[in-house]
């Protein structure tokens, strides 16, 4: 009788928590599809001080904190949820909303990477798959520039060797015209 009354307070317990921590969730929803995504932040952080590990406070927090242009920390949550997750559909979308940050702070490799990883857990997401285009597009642009500059950087340091190499043989043949002027017109061989 004793443990059947514990086992129903635990039961009743759980669903209240459950209940409260949905019910954050929504209120937070609201506020998010108002635009006041401030007020969705705190109301998915209250959601995850009750149950830390519920995936869709997480994701929504970090949806929120993205809006708010906190892309380092919405980084940080999607690519927990992004390799924690049990869901493919979960682990898709957060390894592509990386990439879209990685993208927008202009680390392509990184980017890439996880539109990669969002691929292979949703083959069929055509956004991914063009996001990972572009981003490999644009590493390919920026190594040529690349190339491009090391190119100008190496035309323009040989020719300026060649004035210097100039003008140390013009420095040279002034210093043996004097030589000779002084020695009475013997030359000098060279001495290195």
């Amino acid at each position: 009788m004793r443990t059947l009354l514990l086992l129903l307070i635990g039961v009743c317990c759980h669903n209240t928590l459950v209940a409260q921590v949905n019910k954050a969730i929504t209120e937070g929803n609201n506020f998010y599809r108002n635009g006041q995504y401030d007020q969705a932040e705190k109301s998915y952080r209250a959601a995850l001080q009750k149950e830390q590990g519920n995936a869709t406070a997480q994701y929504n927090l970090a949806s929120a904190l993205y809006k708010q242009r906190k892309y380092d920390e919405a980084e940080k949550i999607w690519g927990t949820l992004g390799t924690n997750s049990t869901t493919k559909s979960v682990k898709a979308t957060s390894f592509y909303n990386q990439g879209v940050i990685y993208s927008k702070q202009k680390e392509l490799d990184k980017s890439i990477e996880a539109y990669k990883a969002s691929l292979r857990n949703d083959p069929n997401d055509k956004q991914a798959r063009e996001n990972l285009q572009k981003a490999l597009l644009e590493k390919k642009k920026q190594q040529q520039e690349k190339q491009n500059q090391q190119k100008q950087k190496s035309s323009m340091s040989q020719s300026q060797a060649e004035k210097q190499l100039q003008q140390l043989q013009e420095k040279e043949k002034n210093i043996r015209e004097r030589m000779q002027q002084g020695q009475g017109g013997t030359p000098m061989s060279k001495d290195w």
